[in-house]
């Protein structure tokens, strides 16, 4: 691995094509589960019971997203935030990233109207990430 100094300025932050493969994969295979979730709960009102291996697929995929994501901080997000670069959709990746995780949590622990809300809360951060993601990836590759 060369040293950040001898990289041109666009290369600086950048992430590696395995890591940007796996983060693209996990992301759409979690939206996926997710929505195929959604769809068959919320609207077909199938019993959760019904979906147990769709609940299982969602979890591991979620999980690997958030080994991935935590990957990511540790380079490309530190570097790439002192750079300045990208930085107002990357907020809205992380801050949708962190609801996220505060739905998860909600969704396990919370009863009632906590685990109600935690559900609607979960799909709106799901929505924002993805969408954020992809606008990120998109002007980050115009810049």
């Amino acid at each position: 691995m060369q040293p950040l100094t001898s990289l041109p300025r666009a290369h600086i932050g950048k992430m590696h094509s395995w890591h940007r493969s796996l983060s693209l994969l996990s992301i759409v295979f979690t939206v996926g589960t997710g929505v195929t979730w959604f769809i068959a709960e919320d609207l077909l009102a199938l019993d959760i019971t019904e979906l147990g291996l769709w609940v299982v697929l969602h979890g591991i995929c979620g999980h690997f997203f958030l080994i991935i994501l935590g990957m990511a901080l540790y380079h490309h997000v530190q570097i790439s935030w002192k750079m300045k670069k990208n930085r107002q959709l990357g907020a809205v990746v992380m801050v949708s990233a962190g609801l996220l995780i505060l739905s998860i949590l909600a969704l396990y622990y919370g009863r009632g109207i906590v685990h109600e809300q935690a559900h609607w809360l979960h799909l709106l951060a799901g929505s924002m990430f993805f969408i954020g993601f992809f606008m990120h990836l998109y002007c980050g590759k115009k810049q």
